[in-house]
This record gives structure tokens, sequence and C-alpha cells, in this order.
């Protein structure tokens, strides 16, 4: 009991009152009691899959963007639907995903299902004509990419990536900062993650493993980076070194280094629980800038003799801003998430055979399953 007192004020101390109040009440799913107001809106958005990513973060930040637009939920768990329905105030949950989709009323649908599903659900939005936000990953295998991609050419909806560290603070100051630089950079991202049973669904092959569920991220900031530096490198030098092939996608290093001279890399360590949640250190080199992102809590940077210190409370590690994407203007270039899906693949492939090393032409492959897209479409 004690433990969980102090997990929860170290709780509010990253997140404020709110947030940290219903992360505990996903958690619980009981004293569901939601002390938000709720003014009549319009409900145009549904939500498929029901967790506590949707009870806690998606529909957190979607209310207090929009009010209560909240309009029905699925998931094969009923009693995740029931009580996220509940608390959050939806007009209906449902245990059929067609009638979901079928209603008429509901503009935009919010996935944060199971990975595999992902893509599944998507493609079924998108026929119907819906706004179709994906959490993270948008597929996990390139046939089902594919696929995806065709429905988005063919369909009238827009589609958007749950890949939020793009859209955090530390990152858009950093970008200010290198703006207009056309040298190569170094990025290192150390992750403490989440210890994953061998039982959790994450293990289940088809969900492709660690490297769609979590090592995702990274890679897309890497790419989001070196896009915004508008000189995207053809070839990727990958580079893997496993602490147990048993197990090969935890405990991991990923390093690629490019034709243009960058060098990225990416560790997570899961090794014991982290007991304040997943957290990162991130630390980037271009020219004369300099940057230490430490947990999304705080940023040092310096230019040349200029210092720059950035204390974020709450913790902003881009959630607000990547939920809001259907909203806000100047959103991602859909190309970009392209390209770092198509990486994050690639290396899932390589973690699922073993592989330590591979040249990869990420411009040749992205153009070759374009042109599978446009020749089916």
């Amino acid at each position: 009991m004690w433990v969980s007192f102090v997990k929860i004020w170290r709780y509010f101390l990253l997140y404020g009152l709110g947030r940290t109040y219903i992360k505990v009440i996903g958690r619980l799913r009981y004293g569901l009691f939601n002390f938000q107001i709720r003014k009549k809106k319009k409900r145009y958005i549904s939500i498929v899959g029901c967790g506590q990513f949707s009870f806690s973060t998606i529909c957190f930040f979607l209310y207090k963007l929009l009010g209560n637009v909240f309009l029905g939920c699925f998931d094969i768990n009923l009693d995740n639907a029931s009580t996220l329905a509940r608390f959050h105030k939806f007009r209906y949950k449902t245990n059929s995903f067609e009638d979901l989709i079928s209603d008429h009323e509901m503009k935009i649908l919010y996935i944060a299902s199971n990975h595999y599903s992902h893509t599944e659900y998507a493609l079924k939005a998108l026929e119907k004509g819906k706004i179709v936000y994906i959490e993270k990953p948008l597929s996990i295998s390139y046939d089902q990419f594919i696929e995806l991609l065709k429905a988005e050419e063919k369909s009238c909806g827009n589609v958007f990536a749950g890949y939020n560290r793009p859209y955090s603070k530390a990152v858009e100051i950093l970008k200010r900062n290198i703006k207009h630089n056309k040298s190569a950079f170094t990025l290192g991202c150390y992750i403490n993650g989440h210890v994953i049973s061998k039982d959790h669904w994450y293990r289940d092959e088809k969900e492709g493993t660690r490297i769609c569920g979590n090592v995702g991220h990274w890679l897309d900031l890497s790419v989001h980076l070196l896009n915004f530096r508008s000189t995207m490198p053809e070839m990727f030098r990958i580079r893997i070194t496993y602490s147990n092939k048993e197990v090969p996608d935890d405990n991991i290093n990923i390093t690629y280094s490019t034709d243009y001279g960058d060098i990225v890399s990416i560790t997570i360590t899961s090794r014991t629980e982290p007991f304040e949640g997943i957290s990162e250190i991130i630390n980037f080199q271009n020219d004369e800038v300099i940057a230490k992102i430490d947990d999304f809590r705080k940023m040092v940077l310096w230019k040349g003799a200029k210092k720059l210190s950035k204390r974020f409370w709450p913790k902003d590690v881009g959630h607000k801003k990547a939920i809001s994407q259907p909203f806000i203007k100047n959103t991602r270039e859909w190309k970009e998430v392209e390209l770092s899906t198509i990486l994050m693949l690639h290396i899932t492939d390589m973690v699922k055979s073993g592989e330590e090393m591979s040249d990869f032409n990420l411009v040749k492959k992205h153009s070759e399953l374009m042109k599978i897209v446009k020749c089916d479409r």
C-alpha cells in the first residue's frame, strides 16, 4: 500500500492531479467518478481499443481539446469497453466493430487496439470514408502496410500516425535551433522500458515484437530529424547487438549509420520495471548544437557559447499534439511516416531472424512499395 501511495505521488509530480487521477482509475477500473463537467457536444469521435492508453491518454487530451465529443467505443474485452464508456461518457459501447464504423455520425476513428489489428481496423474505416488515427505501429508487416497504403490512396479519409516524440516541446525546441543546418548529426537514445512477461500479448509473434511495439518510436524520431534536415540519406548500414537471442527484442542495441554521415544509436533495456514508467535519455549533436533531453522533463541545449535550459511540467512526450493531429495545422509530411514505418519493418524482420548486420536502401524500398501500390490502384 505504501509503495502504491509513493507511485501516485511520483505520478502527480510528473503529470499533475487530473492526469494522475485518470491514470489511476484507468488501472483500477473502479471508483469511476469523473470530475469534469460534460457539456453537450456533437458526438463524432469513436475509439477501438479501450485499454489504458485510450482511457488515460487519448480520451484525456481529446476532452481537453474538444469537450465530450465521444460517440462509440469497441473492445474485444467487454469490461474495458464498459468502464471506458461509463467514465468518459461515450454515447454507447458496442460488441460489434462493424456497427461502430457503420454509424454515419462517426467521422473520426482512433485505433488503439493490439498491434496486429491496427491495419485491419484502419482498412475497414477508410473504406467507409472515415478519418483514421492509428496508434503505433501502423502495420506489423510489409503485406499489411501495402494494403494500408492502397486503402489510403482509394479513400477520401485521412490517416494520422500516433508517433508522438516529434510533437514534444523538447524536440520542437531542438528543431528551431538546427533549422537550415544541412550537416550530419549524431543521435543517441537510451530507454528504460517496461518488463514484459512471457505470456504478455506483446510476446505473440504476430504482434511484431517490441521493435514495432516500442523501438518504432525512436526510429520514427530519427527519421523525423533526418527529414527535417531536408536531405534524406538513401543507404542505412544497420548493426544490432543482442544480449540474449532467446529474447531478441529485449535488452538490445540498434545502431545505424547513413551515407550522409549520420549515426543513430538506440538502446532499450528492461532488466527491471521502472518505478515511474518508461524513461529515456536522448543526446543529439549537429554542428555547433549539442542537446540532452532527460525523460522529456528537462532539456539542456548548447549552441556554441549559448546555453538554454528548459523544464517541462507536466512531462511532455508529445501526446497532446500528436493526438490533436486531425484538428491542427502543420502536421507531419506523410511520406516521412511511411519511411519510418519501412525502416521499422526492416529492423523487425532482422530481429525475428536474429540478423546482426544489414545494408538497407530505404529510399529504394519506399519506391518499390509505392510502385506496387500504384499498379494495384
